[in-house]
């Protein structure tokens, strides 16, 4: 599903996206740890919430942390080895701005593998399959107590315009944490991003 902006750009509608990402990367992570395929379907169906109440505890299982103004939890997913919370802005009107998600591993996951199929599947389900990401920057800042790397990637989607994709991991509260912020460079919100970061907790 995508929406049309005020140019008559088509955007990705990020509450859709999210959850076929989460589905996907689900999938992808279940393989990876050579899950048994034929129980994924079910666990993926119970698994997946788009209550606002269950994604915020589910989200705050992984981390404590301040909601960016105008933004909800929107989707959750807890299945075995893995869970993954989407974090978006409440309005349609708003989905210029970034989309935010959390996601807490087990620790027998390979972790690089991990967050490489996340960025795929959010790439696949946003419509951008082949985006050359680059990195443009690495930072160092505190999450949760622990100073860790922080990198930012840039690339374009399907018409032309620029994206933006933040990805750092921290220590969650029940095993390694990620964080991945995704979206449009023109309604980036450097201010808002820094302020949730510094606020996980």
């Amino acid at each position: 599903m995508t929406v049309v902006n005020d140019q008559g750009v088509k955007r990705p509608n990020w509450l859709w996206i999210g959850l076929g990402a989460a589905a996907l990367f689900c999938i992808c992570a279940v393989a990876v740890a050579v899950f048994l395929f034929y129980r994924v379907g079910k666990q993926v169906r119970e698994s997946v919430s788009t209550d606002n109440e269950s994604a915020s505890k589910a989200a705050h299982e992984i981390a404590e942390y301040d909601l960016p103004p105008g933004y909800r939890e929107q989707i959750a997913m807890d299945i075995v080895f893995y869970s993954f919370v989407m974090i978006a802005p409440e309005s349609s009107a708003t989905l210029d701005q970034p989309v935010i998600m959390l996601a807490q591993f087990d620790s027998n996951i390979d972790q690089e593998q991990m967050e490489q199929q996340l960025r795929q599947s959010f790439e696949q389900q946003a419509g951008r399959r082949g985006t050359d990401m680059r990195l443009v920057e690495v930072r160092k800042m505190t999450i949760r107590g622990e100073e860790t790397d922080v990198a930012i990637y840039e690339g374009t989607d399907e018409n032309g315009v620029a994206i933006r994709q933040l990805i750092s991991t921290f220590p969650g509260k029940g095993g390694t944490a990620m964080l991945m912020i995704m979206g449009y460079v023109e309604g980036w919100d450097e201010d808002m991003v820094d302020t949730f970061i510094e606020s996980i907790r």
